[in-house]
């Protein structure tokens, strides 16, 4: 149905000249179409089907849309990704990862964790740098700069200098404010919700996990 403003347009269009018409067509169906067959196919059995594997075999290749073909390479990739990470979360997940149900969930494209977090890319960034570990700080730098000899220290603490973590951010950083009142990574893993915490730490905090933050000593 047209909006307000499509109907105002369209009446003064029509009030413009004697001659302006509007005539309405009845358009039939996609029906014997073969290429819009196969899609109807295709929705009707995934509905059906929850896996691509549990389709059922016609004596020839079922269904033929690309939109089909798509999903089922993407579905067979997320099924290998996901044995691969069960088999062995500590390797696959590295030491730096935050192992919590809440974060296990993680998809790089999908709606989570973007839309808890408010369909803000940045916001999802900084989300993601912390809970991996892969974030500019002065520890990532010791890992996988050592050789670039750049700056590994707290620059923005009230007090000495300290070495420029994940945790010294989190816990220990009094240029950043917390709701919370956790001393270790252990202790936020065993609240209720880690993935609120530090959602709303990173609110709180907008330059934190960003590269605004990263030690310099200039």
């Amino acid at each position: 149905m047209a909006n307000v403003n499509s109907c105002r347009i369209l009446r003064d269009w029509f009030e413009r000249h004697p001659d302006n018409h509007l005539h309405l067509h009845y358009c039939p169906s996609h029906s014997g179409i073969e290429e819009n067959d196969a899609v109807d196919a295709d929705v009707k059995h995934t509905a059906r089907y929850t896996s691509w594997r549990d389709l059922p075999r016609y004596g020839r290749t079922f269904p033929t849309s690309h939109a089909f073909v798509k999903y089922s390479i993407t579905d067979y990739a997320t099924e290998l990704w996901r044995q691969e990470a069960d088999a062995n979360p500590r390797a696959y997940w590295g030491r730096q990862h935050l192992r919590h149900p809440s974060f296990r969930r993680l998809q790089h494209t999908g709606s989570f964790p973007l839309k808890r977090l408010g369909g803000r890319p940045t916001l999802v960034a900084r989300f993601i740098r912390c809970i991996t570990g892969h974030a500019p700080t002065g520890q990532y730098r010791d890992r996988f700069r050592y050789r670039h000899g750049e700056p590994t220290m707290c620059v923005l603490h009230s007090g000495d200098w300290a070495y420029h973590t994940r945790e010294h951010i989190l816990f220990r950083c009094d240029y950043y404010t917390r709701r919370y009142r956790y001393s270790s990574i252990d202790d936020l893993l065993q609240s209720l919700d880690p993935f609120y915490d530090i959602h709303h730490f990173l609110l709180d905090n907008p330059t934190a996990f960003s590269f605004e933050d990263a030690p310099c000593y200039d």
